[in-house]
């Protein structure tokens, strides 16, 4: 199979949730940009408006690597709420799978996506990040191109 997302330059429309315990899920909305520069790097760059009590911004930049043999990614990102991050990736056969971690942050904190492959314009995302062994936060929208 060939994945769309992340392979191939474009935008995607992001639509959801975003779930925290004890809260009512908060409504989000808007895309993420996906370019590339050389072979095999690419940018991805994502703007995410909540609709919370005060409208909160997610945005987030993103540089990175693909190796198309292996079918794994590293990356670079800068997140307007939780710092640099670092990370790495998978291309499975339905999902793309990447684990990151926060960089200069001393508590325990990671996050998991998944893309899930609906059809080449749908994928569905599930991204959570983790404290500990705990759950903190996740994420469920659908992206569409």
């Amino acid at each position: 199979m060939t994945h769309s997302f992340l392979v191939e330059a474009g935008y995607w429309k992001v639509a959801g949730h975003w779930l925290k315990p004890n809260l009512a899920p908060i409504p989000i909305e808007g895309g993420i940009r996906i370019a590339w520069k050389r072979a095999n790097w690419f940018k991805l760059t994502t703007n995410l408006i909540c609709a919370d009590e005060t409208a909160t911004e997610i945005v987030y930049q993103c540089r990175g690597h693909l190796n198309y043999e292996a079918k794994h990614y590293t990356y670079v990102s800068q997140h307007n709420l939780l710092g640099n991050i670092e990370g790495e990736g998978r291309l499975g056969n339905h999902s793309i799978i990447q684990y990151y971690w926060f960089m200069g942050n001393r508590s325990r904190q990671k996050g998991l996506d998944t893309y899930t492959y609906v059809d080449n314009n749908t994928y569905h995302l599930t991204s959570s990040i983790l404290d500990g062994h705990s759950i903190k936060s996740t994420i469920e929208a659908i992206l569409s191109r």
